[in-house]
């Protein structure tokens, strides 16, 4: 699934030759845990083995694995670059996991990528055509790292991803989202709408918008979609956040712990739902 390029930088001669096992090349490849399991680990096999687990964790919604995945495949004195989508998911997963840093610098080299700047060196195989869909994809992802990154290339990155159409329930969710990550709420807002309006009973759809109201402000408003947003998706982490937070708004301290609690207990590693939540309240 992902291609591997490791520019060497200070990497020892046992790293440079560490034969690659049967098990990950060619026809007798069998899987990337049994490449794992026949590698050494701090070898370039190990840590390819490591990068393609982390992607499937990633693509599988398990973002905290995915990191765990993508922190062992590093390999002392060794930069690693791939594809775009990689440094787009290690980004989003470093981001999950609180360590910004990192995110931005990941989401950097995905921008490059988008903005016809790859790093140096990058083998062709790894330059590859991004369509439309996949741009907004990966864009929804780095934006909302970026913001308080380098301004010139969070406004360029910004001004292409609202130049793409959203029509669709999936790209007005998307936008939604970002606008909302963005603080460009009255957009936000009217993006959820649309959503909303492709698919009212949609549990999801009516997450998105109450989240997307209670950041704009207007958390009364919002209350009733995520209440019936938790009644279809009682074990989704982010529902019961976007819940605690409308409650937290509304001064309904104890119910906003209650659910912030649960959502940490169905996403552990989420640094979001390890944020305190700030809740004056309410008579």
């Amino acid at each position: 699934m992902i291609s591997l390029l490791l520019t060497l930088l200070i990497a020892t001669p046992q790293v440079q030759d560490a034969p690659v096992p049967p098990a990950c090349i060619g026809a007798t490849f069998v899987s990337w845990e049994a490449c794992a399991a026949a590698s050494e680990e701090g070898t370039p096999a190990y840590s390819l083995a490591m990068m393609n687990l982390g992607t499937y964790a990633y693509l599988d919604g398990d973002i905290a694995g995915a990191l765990g995945y993508y922190d062992k495949a590093a390999l002392e004195g060794l930069s690693m670059t791939s594809d775009v989508t990689f440094h787009t998911f290690r980004a989003d997963a470093r981001r999950y996991g609180g360590r910004m840093e990192e995110a931005r610098a990941d989401a950097s080299i995905a921008w490059g990528f988008l903005d016809g700047r790859p790093p140096a060196n990058t083998p062709p195989d790894l330059i590859l055509p991004v369509s439309g869909e996949m741009r907004a994809a990966i864009l929804s992802l780095i934006l909302p790292i970026m913001k308080d990154g380098d301004p010139e290339a969070f406004r360029r990155a910004r001004d292409q991803y609202l130049a793409l159409p959203a029509t669709d329930w999936s790209a007005l969710s998307q936008k939604a989202g970002v606008l909302t990550s963005l603080g460009e709420h009255a957009d936000a807002v009217a993006a959820s709408k649309g959503a909303l309006d492709l698919r009212p009973q949609d549990p999801l759809s009516q997450n998105n918008h109450c989240y997307a109201l209670v950041e704009a402000g207007r958390a009364a408003e919002g209350l009733p979609y995520c209440e019936r947003a938790v009644a279809g998706l009682p074990d989704l982490a982010p529902v019961r956040h976007s819940l605690a937070t409308v409650l937290a708004e509304l001064g309904r301290c104890a119910d906003a712990e209650a659910q912030m609690a649960m959502a940490r207990r169905l996403e552990p590693g989420g640094s979001l739902y390890r944020e305190p939540l700030t809740c004056t309240p309410k008579g």
